[in-house]
């Protein structure tokens, strides 16, 4: 007990030993605690600009790059089927065969009435060649005549001068200069008409053998049509008509999709389309693998569903099954702008503000938020390069005392 009041008796006994007013003022020194330090330590982040991206998965479907129902271009009964399914075709290799009796015959008449046409036309124009030499010599003799006649005529003309013809004589030597004249313009005109008149011409023939090549043109093409062809190299997934069966003029009778070629296609937001530009690569898993898909048509059209188509071409997806589904994985931009961590935001009245730091004074700084993903929020409202306090302490208020702790970052 007397170890207890031992502090107490000599604090009297020092005080009693003090000069005036010393002795209290030591006293007051030791019983009251020191200052409390009023600067509230935070911790604060520096405020950058960027873009804010946010990871989306959608479903996807399978589609072979080109998939086409091939359908007859003419009509006719299946005789053979020459491909069956699931077999790779070249492109322009038959697949199914129809009856081609009707289309045969037709091109063998078209055949013959070519060769008769051509037929005509030699024959035709053997005979104009062998009409010339004639035709030619009756221009030439015509040309002789013609000089004999208009010599008669002049020296008639001079000695009727010499009044040593009668009227009667002049006329009749300029009658036969005309009707030499006459028999020249026949004779040429008969060399220059010389298998140019008439049904069996030369020119009417020529019009004739041209009609039957078209002719045999169509018939080649309709028979060729008989056989039902690939359009492009592929794989035949189906065939629609059996041996027997009898098909129209544009009916399906097979669907081939390109081999090798394997594209995905799935709906994205109108605003997620906008950055899936042609040439986007994108990440697809589909059966345990993961494959690069290639963005190559966006529409520029939402459907019903307000989502927009796109397609990618899936690279080394030779062997992905055609109609089956995938996930397509890829970023997005949500917003951008000033970035700030979501822990430097606060919310008072609805209003959305952060703390930054100047000169030791947190002040508050409303802002608008644009967009928030993993973690950051783009705002507006805040300069680029602010010191913002996060996280923001309970107790913090606009122009309070702080002090940052660690330094900020």
């Amino acid at each position: 007990m007397k170890r207890a009041l031992l502090p107490l008796t000599l604090l009297l006994a020092l005080t009693a030993c003090s000069p005036e007013g010393e002795g209290e003022e030591t006293a007051t020194r030791l019983s009251t605690p020191p200052p409390k330090t009023t600067a509230l330590a935070v911790r604060t982040v520096r405020a950058g600009e960027g873009e804010l991206t946010v990871a989306r998965t959608v479903a996807a479907t399978l589609e072979a790059g080109r998939d086409s129902n091939v359908a007859a271009q003419s009509g006719g009964t299946v005789v053979r089927v020459l491909v069956g399914e699931g077999e790779r075709v070249a492109s322009g290799q038959g697949v199914v065969q129809l009856d081609d009796t009707a289309a045969g015959q037709a091109l063998t008449s078209a055949r013959l009435g070519l060769q008769q046409a051509e037929l005509s036309l030699r024959q035709a124009r053997e005979a104009v060649e062998a009409a010339r030499p004639a035709l030619e010599a009756g221009v030439r003799a015509a040309e002789l005549g013609l000089r004999r006649a208009r010599q008669e005529a002049q020296d008639a003309a001079e000695r009727y001068d010499d009044d040593q013809l009668t009227d009667a004589q002049l006329l009749a030597a300029q009658a036969g200069q005309a009707q030499a004249e006459s028999a020249l313009a026949q004779a040429r005109n008969a060399l220059a008409q010389n298998g140019r008149a008439g049904a069996g011409s030369p020119e009417a023939l020529e019009l004739s053998v041209q009609s039957a090549r078209a002719g045999v043109t169509q018939a080649e093409t309709a028979l060729a049509r008989t056989v039902v062809r690939a359009p492009f190299a592929g794989v035949v997934v189906s065939v629609a008509a059996e041996v027997g069966e009898a098909v129209g003029q544009g009916s399906p009778v097979f669907r081939l999709v390109e081999a090798g070629n394997v594209r995905s296609r799935f709906n994205v937001t109108p605003a997620d389309a906008a950055a899936l530009a042609p040439g986007t690569r994108l990440n697809l898993d589909a059966g345990g693998q993961t494959y690069v898909a290639v963005v190559n048509e966006v529409s520029g059209v939402a459907g019903t569903d307000r989502l927009v188509p796109v397609t990618a071409r899936v690279q080394g997806g030779a062997d992905l099954p055609v109609g089956g589904s995938a996930q397509v994985r890829y970023r997005a931009t949500v917003g951008g702008g000033v970035l700030v961590p979501s822990s430097a935001l606060t919310s008072e009245g609805g209003e959305s503000a952060v703390y930054v730091v100047e000169e030791g004074t947190a002040r508050r700084v409303p802002v608008r938020v644009d967009a928030e993903s993993r973690g950051r929020v783009a705002v507006r409202g805040l300069d680029a390069g602010a010191r913002v306090v996060t996280p923001v302490p309970g107790s913090l208020q606009d122009g309070a005392r702080v002090r940052v702790a660690g330094g900020g970052s």
